[in-house]
């Protein structure tokens, strides 16, 4: 009923408006970084009537870039027969396609590839597109008003921001409220509350965007979003391992890190900032030899946070041009996105009875987690400490979990203590892993003893991997640039009573 209702209001509107002429979608393609996957767009492309599949990565008319790169008329009678087939079954739909940011995508696709698709193009061709065009526009429009704040993503705001000023509709009041909603999204350092690079770094690229886009118009506010570029790419530029790559947490993945890095680097207004404040997010340490990743990111319920993975409290190090410890990654790929790599156990983290830290499902922010991660650091000449807790684990198996990171300035040494701490005096045993997952290429050999491993990275630099009780390794994968790489993970396991526990490691370039 209330979808019915909602269709009919979308009907009267657009029947109202659909006299509006002389609207030019000309010269409208403000993209900075180009985000299309275009291996993954390379499997479905070519295959007949693809634009039938619902997708995601369909749905975006991302497929409108590579047509575009394809060039000739091939490229152009592709794109037309895919928009003008997909309107077709799906223009009176009402939710999904049109749902989350579907909308606003295939509408900056469409705009941004319009003068391409029509370059030859007849007249009725040019007309059909314009209308899809406009129809998408006052779509846009329609659903953006009933959004949620916490649901309006950066590609709504650019397609509502382009939707205004094509059909002149902008003003301050418009405007302030898109920078209202940016600024939802940004925590007060600076991060975007996906802690995701990646989606940190599109978010960015949007702002310029957006920045542009209002230029273009000739709308005075084009430098709205100047502080906060700043403030975000600042960060950005420290989040990139020894080796370039860009950490593995929370869905991020390496697809476009030398896109990223390389805009980075042009950045007139690009500063460094220490960021000894870190409360919530991603905390970080670097030298000259290595840099390390901490996940003390507070889960939440807020569609933002829907890659958030199950990972609080892993770990990432790299050194000497190297990672050496990662998590396991994502992909981005056509089809579905394998859910385990959100698991905790595809982090290098601490992990009671197998179970996940936080309850994940496809999709969606976390269902039950931490309802407390609590962070701090102390730093002195010789060392930097990272101390962190979360009680994730506390409901079902009475344990406060802790980790410890002692970091030595002047070698290239980390100590860990893993503490496992119970809430009540009961009675119960539990089964812990603790799992560093290394980065592909490396190999090994035990000691003596088994509590000690010499670890060799591909450009033969030797590490050695203490622990407190013998150690395990086991198989493991990573998934970087959409490749699914085999590796091997470094396990400390051992059962839980109901006193207080303390496991140490350390790792140390030899």
């Amino acid at each position: 009923m209330i979808l019915n209702l909602k269709k009919l209001v979308f009907i009267f509107i657009f029947l109202r408006l659909k006299s509006n002429k002389g609207l030019s979608f000309k010269d409208l393609n403000f993209r900075k970084i180009d985000f299309t996957n275009y291996n993954l767009i390379k499997n479905f492309i070519f295959k007949k009537n693809f634009y039938k599949i619902k997708n995601k990565n369909v749905l975006t008319f991302d497929f409108l870039n590579f047509s575009n790169k394809l060039g000739g008329k091939i490229g152009i009678n592709l794109s037309k027969k895919s928009i003008f087939g997909w309107f077709r079954i799906y223009k009176n739909k009402i939710g999904f396609p049109w749902s989350e940011d579907l909308t606003s995508k295939r509408l900056v696709n469409l705009l941004y590839n319009y003068e391409y698709i029509n370059s030859s193009a007849n007249t009725q061709d040019k007309k059909k597109l314009d209308m899809i065009i406009f129809f998408h526009i006052r779509r846009n429009l329609f659903e953006f008003k009933n959004k949620k704040i916490y649901s309006i993503t950066s590609f709504d705001l650019i397609a509502y921001l382009l939707s205004c000023a094509i059909i002149k509709n902008i003003n301050n009041k418009k405007i302030e409220f898109i920078k209202f909603v940016v600024n939802y999204q940004i925590d007060t350092l600076g991060m975007h509350k996906s802690y995701n690079l990646l989606e940190h770094s599109k978010f960015i690229n949007n702002l310029n965007e957006m920045k542009n886009i209002l230029l273009f118009f000739g709308i005075n506010k084009s430098s709205l979003f100047d502080e906060l570029i700043l403030k975000m790419t600042s960060v950005l530029s420290q989040y990139f391992h020894s080796d370039g790559s860009m950490p593995l947490f929370n869905g991020s993945n390496n697809i476009y890190t030398k896109s990223i890095y390389s805009s980075l680097n042009k950045e007139y207004y690009l500063k460094k900032r220490e960021f000894i404040n870190i409360k919530n997010g991603i905390a970080f340490y670097s030298d000259k030899n290595k840099k390390i990743f901490f996940d003390v990111v507070q889960p939440n319920k807020d569609l933002i946070s829907s890659n958030l993975s199950a990972g609080t409290l892993s770990v990432e190090l790299s050194g000497f041009g190297e990672k050496i410890f990662t998590n396991c990654g994502a992909s981005e790929s056509f089809g579905k996105n394998p859910e385990y790599l959100r698991y905790s156990a595809a982090h290098s983290t601490v992990i009671l009875q197998n179970t996940n830290i936080s309850e994940i499902r496809e999709g969606t922010p976390h269902i039950k987690f931490p309802q407390a991660v609590v962070f701090r650091r102390d730093n002195n000449s010789e060392t930097e400490t990272f101390e962190a807790s979360h009680n994730g684990y506390l409901k079902k198996f009475n344990k406060i979990i802790k980790r410890k990171l002692i970091i030595y300035k002047n070698t290239d040494m980390v100590v860990g203590e893993d503490t496992f701490i119970s809430y009540k005096d009961i009675n119960s045993r539990f089964i812990y892993h603790i799992r560093f997952h290394l980065s592909d290429g490396m190999t090994f050999n035990f000691t003596n003893n088994k509590k000690n491993i010499i670890l060799k990275t591909k450009f033969n630099n030797i590490w050695i991997f203490k622990s407190d009780i013998e150690l395990i390794v086991e198989d493991s994968i990573i998934v970087d640039n959409n490749i699914t790489k085999p590796s091997k993970q470094l396990v400390i396991k051992g059962v839980l009573s109901n006193k207080k526990v303390v496991k140490k490691w350390s790792i140390e370039k030899i």
